[in-house]
């Protein structure tokens, strides 16, 4: 067990306890490992004489100092002051300096540099736009054709200049010809990716006008429904009372008729929040249509529930609360009613429309309980 925890602690060190850290890190790791078996690979090549060791000497503390010099920048959170934290281009760069130097160290096996090259630009697919994927291309042609121009010069009896101009010719032939398909590539799976953004914002967009009024913000008939069919079950336990509340907007017509229905719905608007605000938790306030209103209170006794209706109307008719729109200020009437165990719901409302009328009748901004 403590063995377990020592790796785990020794793997948290090196990569970080951030997933995007972490993930940054290990592809480092991984690259500095590919880095270290070509090392290998190189001074194998120096034992049996195919390599120059003085230039593999330098090609090695070259590629040591960069490969250390990324890990260091990334997992220090150095590179988070970039767009790119994983520092991409910076690596592909190097990457292609290397492969260029390595050109010149192994004259035997220069002929798959060009291929390392390639899939170096191959990665840009994941990352680069098309425009630095181009420029990556056109930077590995310029940095290999030098590197093929000096060797030919100052080493023309290994490096032979005909050939170097024909492994020149084919490498500005292809390397751009991939750099620009890995940048297609990814501009493909950038587009994937808003598109899929787009998707979950409109999915997230349909889903809140399929339970949320649109004017108000508020639950909708539909949803509160759905609600209150939930809330039902639980009434049928005598533990968890349900009442409802029905409420309508004082004289909404004169509203429209006067100041026209902008602001008709700004009332409505202002209305919702002021009342939302004085809501207990657990209370749901819904639109039920027009300028009605649907106050559910899960868990609350009749007593319990009329306090909070009249609480809510007398903040509805307390002006301080309409400082932003006063002339818009309007009360309400509402009718309460407890959720009976025998019933449907949809009776419980009717109940409570039918006192909702009696409050009207009695002269409105009240609350009629019954």
């Amino acid at each position: 067990m403590t063995s377990i925890r020592s790796i785990s602690s020794t793997v948290d060190l090196l990569l970080g306890t951030e997933h995007k850290l972490r993930v940054r890190t290990a592809r480092s790791l991984i690259a500095g490992g590919v880095y270290l078996f070509c090392l290998v690979v190189q001074f194998a090549a120096v034992v049996q004489g195919s390599a120059d060791r003085t230039k593999a000497l330098a090609m090695s503390g070259f590629i040591l100092i960069g490969v250390i010099g990324s890990y260091v920048a990334i997992r220090s959170q150095w590179s988070l002051r970039y767009k790119d934290p994983a520092l991409t281009m910076s690596q592909m760069l190097f990457a292609i300096v290397a492969i260029s130097m390595a050109y010149t160290v192994n004259p035997d096996i220069r002929g798959i540099m060009p291929m390392l090259l390639a899939l170096v630009l191959v990665f840009g697919a994941f990352i680069l736009s098309p425009k630095n994927s181009r420029r990556l291309g056109w930077m590995a042609v310029a940095a290999l054709g030098g590197v093929m121009f000096a060797s030919s010069y100052y080493a023309p009896s290994v490096f032979q200049y005909r050939i170097e101009v024909f492994n020149f010719v084919l490498s500005a032939l292809v390397l751009p010809v991939i750099a620009t398909l890995a940048g297609q590539l990814s501009a493909l799976r950038s587009a994937q990716y808003l598109q899929k953004i787009e998707l979950r914002h409109a999915l997230e967009r349909v889903r809140q006008l399929a339970s949320n009024d649109e004017l108000t913000g508020l639950p909708n008939r539909r949803h509160v429904m759905e609600l209150l069919k939930h809330e039902e079950r639980k009434a049928l336990r005598p533990t968890a009372p349900l009442c409802c509340c029905l409420m309508d907007i004082d004289y909404f017509k004169r509203v429209n008729d006067s100041l026209g229905h902008q602001a008709g719905d700004e009332t409505l608007r202002q209305f919702s929040k002021i009342l939302s605000q004085g809501l207990r938790a657990g209370d749901v306030l819904a639109r039920w249509g027009g300028e009605e209103f649907l106050l559910v209170l899960p868990g609350t006794p009749i007593e319990e529930a009329t306090g909070v209706a009249q609480r809510l109307r007398e903040r509805c008719a307390n002006s301080e609360n309409w400082v932003d729109a006063p002339k818009l200020q309007v009360t309400f009437s509402a009718g309460m009613t407890a959720h009976v165990s025998s019933e449907a719901i949809d009776a419980t409302i009717a109940r409570a429309d039918a006192l909702l009328y009696q409050a009207k009748d009695a002269g409105r901004d009240r609350v009629v309980v019954g």
